[in-house]
């Protein structure tokens, strides 16, 4: 081909790509600027019900399926319009919750695993890699950092409490951070692990480590204010509500602890591991074991407790409705269970292992799958 001829061919290209420019150019998508109703906490609520009043269809039918990346891992944050999620090929997701469209993807330096927090314009998430795992605060709108803070391998939840964002990491640290800039206000030293998210309640941190003990810290200061050994291993999130926190260990222990004193008000045999987190409605306290056997026990009169022999394996936590128990299970079963005599009302099957407890907000049922996908019911 002669000079002339490519010259021109480039000229013909370039045109092109001009006139077609959208063709030419990648799609840049956003998120909203805010979400006014956030999920500050882990499960969207200190009480872990942020789904109690909710109502679902009778049979919901798949609404859509997205995959999020190689492995969705940790409890997603829903907003009015959105879905955040984390995955383990360090990538935070943004989906539109209407229609499950990706709207922006920001990779991070290390991998998820815990979800994200939502505050108004912005989302709060932690990375693991030792010794570089990182807290992140990523713009609602673009995904892009707002601030990162090195703190260590992070692999529980965070907790926002207003002015102040706590986070524990698998060497042992809980640390108090400016949810503003993410300066570091203290950080603090304990024995074992941080596998279940700090709770922040009136002026004190609730913490519970892999040497089967609760600490409990200054909110301001991060000191040491009183602990107690608890029978297991503590490895999900605690509920915390009027003066007491609930828990559930790997020895098969659900426990109520008074607050601040740290004196353990009741403890009920469950039978098997609670790997999952608690959940609490009104006055009755959800507890899924690994065996599958759901205890609805009121925290009043935990001698009245009452449970259901499901016939699955779980490590999810139960999700209280107005309909009944939502319950996930490792083989990827997701049941609706009457808590009048334990009878399945509805189910469904998604592929890959649950192992967060499902999420409704609006009417519509999510729910994440281990191998990286996302589904949504109506």
């Amino acid at each position: 081909m002669s000079a002339g001829g490519g010259h021109r061919r480039g000229i013909i290209v370039a045109l092109f790509c001009t006139v077609n420019a959208i063709a030419c150019v990648p799609v840049v998508r956003f998120g909203p600027d805010r979400q006014e109703a956030g999920w500050p906490a882990y499960l969207g609520t200190l009480r872990h019900d942020a789904s109690a009043a909710e109502t679902l269809n009778p049979d919901p039918r798949p609404l859509w399926r997205t995959d999020a990346g190689r492995a969705v891992v940790g409890s997603p944050a829903l907003g009015e319009t959105v879905l955040a999620a984390g995955t383990t090929d360090r990538n935070v997701v943004l989906l539109d919750r209407a229609s499950g469209d990706v709207l922006w993807r920001q990779r991070l330096g290390g991998s998820v695993r815990a979800g994200p927090l939502l505050d108004q314009d912005r989302l709060y998430v932690g990375t693991e890699l030792t010794p570089e795992g990182k807290v992140y605060a990523l713009r609602l709108k673009t995904g892009k950092p707002i601030w990162e803070m090195t703190l260590g391998s992070v692999a529980a939840p965070l907790a926002l409490d207003g002015d102040a964002l706590f986070a524990g990491t698998e060497e042992g640290w809980v640390a108090r951070l400016d949810p503003e800039s993410g300066r570091v206000v203290w950080r603090r030293q304990l024995a074992g692990a941080v596998r279940a998210g700090p709770v922040a309640s009136g002026g004190h941190v609730v913490v519970a480590t892999t040497s089967d003990t609760l600490f409990l810290l200054s909110r301001e200061t991060g000191e040491v204010r009183a602990r107690i050994a608890t029978p297991g291993a503590v490895l999900s999130t605690a509920v915390v509500d009027a003066g007491r926190v609930y828990l559930g260990t790997t020895e098969g222990h659900v426990l109520a602890v008074t607050l601040p004193d740290l004196r353990v008000a009741w403890d009920h045999r469950a039978g098997d591991a609670v790997y999952g987190a608690l959940a609490l409605a009104r006055d009755t306290l959800y507890a899924l074991t690994r065996n599958g056997r759901l205890w609805l026990v009121p925290v009043a009169n935990p001698g009245g407790a009452r449970s259901f022999d499901l016939n699955v394996v779980a490590v999810a936590g139960p999700t209280p409705v107005s309909a009944g128990v939502l319950v996930g299970s490792v083989a990827g079963e997701l049941l609706l269970v009457s808590t009048a005599d334990g009878q399945v009302r509805w189910r469904a099957q998604v592929d890959g292992p649950i192992d967060e407890p499902p999420l409704v907000r609006d009417r519509e049922l999510f729910v994440v799958a281990g191998r990286g996908d996302i589904h949504a019911f109506r």
